[in-house]
């Protein structure tokens, strides 16, 4: 009879140790979704790369050039192919691929948002910045600006890079912040909107409204592309304006320590701590943890008025 228990107890502890070695192995697959090539996204792929060596995740990538039907026919593609999380940005975050992602979870799929909120209540995590705030702190910026270097001019006129079509209420966010901090100030006036959301589009519109607006005084560029075109356009037209912006990289850094004195001021998300947590909150979910369903991913305004900050963040870029 002792025997048999042994062998029996042995046989269990077999099974037990074999189904925990299984479960160990259990290696899970990730798919990481971007909209388009730029820097921004380039840092939360990068992100999420760290985030998968760390978890040792099967990190499968993929970019949607900002087309709704490929954001669509690529969670289709992952969730066909059985990956264990999605983790994604949208175009639409009250449509478009919203449809497909519900697909994608009630087969099982975690999903994770990321740089805007979906219009679901499916996701498990969303990571994002608060857009209008991190505006705010940019036309913080300009408001001290206007108030010292253009004290007692009698129009002051501002003009905005947005990417409204391209994603509305992340765009308006921004465009909005930025100019409640601004709009009350004397003699502050809009003259123009653009919308470029890409470097190349927003140095010729840019470069447009300049001809436009040969006085002009002000820009403010509601993300990487719009700012960096409006810079741009302005060096090459030689004109007085300057630049208020959206997002931090090494170049927008390299903007601010110019002698030029374009780029006066610009806010940064933290992209790479996006795409890092977002992969990080699909492994703790697959492993049956608990997280937090929304998490606000705080950014950094770095100006010119504040020249050791600006140098401090440059040594820190790739």
């Amino acid at each position: 009879m002792k025997k048999t228990f042994t062998i029996a107890l042995a046989l269990i502890l077999t099974l037990t140790f074999s189904t925990s070695l299984s479960a160990q192995a259990k290696k899970y697959t990730i798919a990481g979704i971007v909209f388009q090539e730029d820097q921004f996204m380039k840092t939360i792929l990068t992100g999420m790369q760290d985030a998968a060596k760390k978890y040792n995740v099967d990190l499968v990538t993929a970019n949607t050039a900002n087309q709704l039907t490929k954001e669509v026919s690529t969670v289709n593609t992952y969730a066909a192919r059985g990956v264990d999380a999605i983790c994604i940005t949208t175009l639409d975050a009250n449509a478009g691929s919203i449809p497909a992602l519900q697909a994608a979870y009630d087969k099982g799929i975690k999903i994770i948002s990321y740089n805007n909120t979906l219009g679901a209540d499916f996701p498990s995590a969303t990571f994002k910045s608060d857009d209008a705030n991190l505006a705010a702190a940019t036309g913080r910026a300009a408001a001290e600006y206007i108030k010292t270097k253009l004290k007692g001019k009698k129009t002051i006129k501002v003009a905005i890079v947005n990417f409204q079509p391209l994603l509305p209420a992340q765009s308006d966010s921004r465009q909005n912040g930025f100019w409640n901090e601004i709009k009350d100030l004397p003699g502050v006036t809009l003259v123009a909107e653009a919308a470029a959301w890409a470097v190349e589009t927003s140095t010729k519109k840019s470069g447009d409204i300049l001809t436009a607006n040969p006085d002009l005084d002000i820009f403010f560029g509601c993300n990487d592309g719009g700012t960096k075109g409006a810079v741009l356009a302005t060096k090459a037209a030689n004109k007085k304006a300057v630049v208020f912006g959206f997002d931090v990289d090494k170049q927008m850094v390299s903007f601010l320590q110019a002698k030029d004195n374009i780029l006066q001021a610009v806010t940064g998300q933290d992209p790479y701590t996006m795409g890092y947590s977002s992969v990080e909150a699909a492994v703790k979910v697959l492993d049956g943890q608990s997280v937090e369903k929304m998490t606000i991913v705080p950014g950094q305004t770095l100006s010119r008025t504040d020249p050791k900050t600006i140098e401090a963040v440059a040594k820190t870029l790739k």
